[in-house]
């Protein structure tokens, strides 16, 4: 069945193209990229200072489990006690910011469980992206040639980690797991531009 919009979530392991797969997508589509412009219009639309979303971006704290991502919407209380700004608290910010874009046109959304926050959007389609740990070793290389490939390996198993228990912990899914997703593709095996060409055909084989 023909979709209303396209709208495509990007969960993905540091350092295996996701980002770029994810700007490439939407640049092929025409549509909109969200990325880190989440945490600007999270800003803007509540007025806290970016810098606490950036802080807290795809990091957990203890407290109000996964309330904020079933639903709340920003008219709720973002201030628990002793005007303490938790991170479930700016998670329910960036939940609402999420839905409002997603809501208004097609677009690309990368991490920030997006796929879990868009479930009962019948137009998401959600992909998580994987690569070989020599690949995801070069490209974290080439942002920071000051590290050592030891080095690289151990900030990318440590990135993996709080992504997993950011997702793990604000959805009832596990991060990376297939089932958690519609698709699941390693760009190791495609490189970056095939893998956006296989994800292209999927997505047309998925509206017919």
């Amino acid at each position: 069945m023909k979709k209303n919009k396209t709208v495509i979530t990007i969960g993905r392991q540091l350092g295996s193209g996701g980002r770029t797969i994810g700007r490439k997508l939407a640049e092929r589509l025409g549509i909109a990229y969200y990325d880190r412009e989440l945490i600007n219009l999270a800003s803007k639309e509540s007025g806290i200072c970016g810098e606490f979303f950036e802080k807290a971006d795809e990091k957990t704290s203890g407290g109000l489990l996964k309330a904020f991502a079933m639903g709340f919407s920003m008219n709720s209380a973002i201030f628990q006690n002793n005007d303490y700004l938790s991170n479930e608290s700016l998670f329910q910010i960036q939940s609402d910011v999420i839905r409002k874009v997603a809501a208004a046109g097609s677009c690309v959304l990368v991490g920030r469980c997006a796929d879990y926050i868009l479930r009962d959007d019948p137009d998401c389609l959600n992909i998580f992206i994987t690569a070989n740990m020599s690949d995801r070793i070069r490209r974290v290389l080439e942002y920071n040639d000051k590290l050592k490939e030891k080095e690289a390996e151990e900030f990318i198993n440590k990135a993996d980690k709080s992504r997993s228990s950011y997702y793990n912990y604000y959805t009832d899914k596990i991060w990376g797991a297939a089932v958690s997703y519609d698709l699941c593709v390693n760009s190791s095996y495609y490189g970056i531009e095939a893998t956006v060409d296989y994800i292209l055909t999927f997505l047309k084989i998925s509206e017919k």
